[in-house]
């Protein structure tokens, strides 16, 4: 498989010449928005949540009955997941309604073991301790409601607000590849995607696209064969330690955690 002027070129590092290993470019299959009350199948995993925080009504008076320093505090968000901080808001300066709208939007894997506990603290090292502390039910249960949001009342009058729903997901077929001089193998997989369920992994080798050997096609053409049989059936021979193996992939529900490298909207 040739290479392209247009991308596919590998690119060597700025000391190439010296006997730098090459970089090649990583590809992406595509990924589509569903359309509204589109029905993804298969459905959400019952232990994958879309999860961020909604904002919060923080008292006019810290613990102890004094004024904010500044007159109203610089609150930030905590996630806590088995005793270490999964998410961490940004701060927002001098207000009591916060809502952090900058938040990164994503799903993450909840077990129903699992220990959450949200803490919102005033950025301030005067009062460096948590405005609320609070340990949260069960979303297994939540989400089987018709409630927009989880609210949790802090011992203190102070309440967070939070946006807890099963897992958003995207269509496609979920993996990346990489384009080698007449070789192309896959460099990632996300676990919830047509890829994962069919048993891709990262280092596999794409040895065919539609009975096609990659190391046959001319330049582009793997791409152009992949983009083009997502929706209606994309047959791979793919090759690993255990021999090489034929798998048909067809657009499908991805429901990528957080980390996995795809963008929820």
């Amino acid at each position: 498989m040739r290479t392209s002027v247009f991308g596919w070129t590998f690119v060597l590092s700025a000391f190439g010449l010296f006997g730098c290993s090459a970089v090649y470019p990583e590809l992406s299959t595509p990924l589509r928005t569903p359309p509204a009350d589109f029905r993804l199948v298969p459905p959400p995993p019952a232990d994958v949540f879309y999860f961020r925080f909604a904002g919060a009504d923080i008292p006019t008076l810290t613990r102890d009955g004094r004024k904010w320093n500044g007159e109203k505090p610089d609150p930030f968000a905590k996630l806590i997941l088995n005793g270490k901080d999964l998410i961490l808001t940004s701060v927002e300066s001098d207000t009591l309604r916060p809502t952090w709208q900058d938040q990164e939007r994503a799903n993450y894997r909840f077990r129903s073991s699992d220990v959450l506990v949200i803490e919102v603290w005033d950025s301030n090292p005067l009062t460096n301790h948590p405005i609320c502390r609070e340990k949260l039910p069960s979303f297994h249960e939540f989400v089987q409601g018709d409630e927009p949001y989880m609210e949790v009342e802090c011992d203190n009058g102070g309440r967070v607000r939070l946006i807890v729903q099963p897992a958003h997901g995207r269509l496609g077929l979920g993996f990346w590849y990489e384009l080698r001089t007449e070789k192309a193998f896959v460099t990632r997989v996300v676990g919830e995607s047509p890829a994962g369920r069919a048993g891709l992994h990262a280092g596999d080798e794409i040895v065919a696209v539609q009975g096609k050997p990659v190391a046959t096609l001319e330049d582009g053409a793997l791409q152009s064969l992949i983009n083009a049989n997502s929706t209606v059936g994309l047959k791979l021979s793919v090759g690993s330690a255990g021999g090489v193996r034929e798998v048909t992939l067809k657009d499908g529900a991805i429901f990528p955690i957080q980390g996995e490298g795809v963008t929820l909207e």
